[in-house]
């Protein structure tokens, strides 16, 4: 009888678990001092996305600035691109490593040694995601999670395999838990709700559950009240947040962990 008024977790222990080891691969990796000064909760509104273009060009570049900004890596040299007038294979791109490379370099005066296509990351949008801006801005994040997490030190908590699962979640732990869980899509099966075009939408690892507790851990080590996220969260995770939220709570010891966590920024994010 009892067994009837336990409760069910909202995810698999193990899932939970392990989204807690990667919050804490983040926060070691990339300071815990920056992330409790400097990092803010970022809402998919004109507050923290002012301004407007002129051309989808001019909106993409727009928005790619303003998250990099949010990352701390404005200094990185950049630029995005419509990913319809990319001739090459987007796999010969420049990485962050090629491009710290570059322009160490090009400042020690070997110029000449610098290829003009490694001085700059080079991040892909899709033009129909500005009308759709939750999407780009969350697509533009994970990019630069990607070529961020190159530079740890410390070893990746996971396989190979889980690398994308992993700066999903460094992307939560940069601020930007709300545009990932909003435009994280659920399984559909048949039926008009499947016929939605693909470019509107986000190709992500993780699940929109699995992206809203990752949020939830996010607002309780930053003390953000839970309201200050459901007026901006979708509607169907709203009452699964708030259950996340009382969740992570209960998760007293591995709370108290990542807390226990000082390092200062590293480095390598910022230089």
């Amino acid at each position: 009888m009892l067994g009837l008024f336990k409760r069910e977790p909202l995810l698999d222990e193990d899932s939970i678990e392990w989204l807690f080891e990667a919050f804490g691969w983040s926060l070691r990796s990339f300071g815990s001092e920056s992330f409790y000064q400097h990092t803010m909760l970022i809402t998919p509104t004109p507050k923290h996305f002012p301004g407007s273009g002129t051309s989808i060009e001019e909106m993409a570049n727009l928005m790619l600035n303003r998250v990099k900004a949010y990352s701390g890596l404005n200094h990185w040299p950049t630029r995005s691109m419509d990913h319809h007038q990319f001739n090459g294979n987007p796999e010969d791109t420049a990485s962050i490593h090629q491009v710290l490379l570059a322009m160490a370099e090009d400042s020690s005066g070997n110029a000449d040694l610098v290829d003009a296509s490694q001085s700059y990351l080079t991040l892909f949008y899709e033009p129909k995601q500005v009308g759709s801006p939750e999407v780009m801005i969350a697509n533009f994040a994970h990019a630069l999670m990607v070529h961020l997490a190159a530079l740890a030190e410390l070893p990746p908590p996971c396989e190979e395999a889980l690398l994308p699962h992993l700066t999903e979640v460094m992307a939560v732990a940069h601020g930007f838990g709300l545009m990932f869980a909003n435009t994280a899509t659920p399984y559909r099966g048949g039926g008009c709700g499947s016929c939605r075009s693909p470019a509107m939408e986000r190709v992500g690892s993780l699940s929109e559950r699995e992206v809203a507790y990752a949020l939830a851990i996010f607002c309780k080590l930053k003390a953000i009240p839970e309201k200050e996220v459901t007026r901006h969260l979708k509607k169907s995770l709203k009452v699964f947040f708030k259950k996340a939220f009382v969740d992570v709570t209960d998760h007293s010891d591995a709370l108290a962990d990542l807390r226990a966590i000082n390092t200062p920024s590293n480095v390598n994010k910022y230089n």
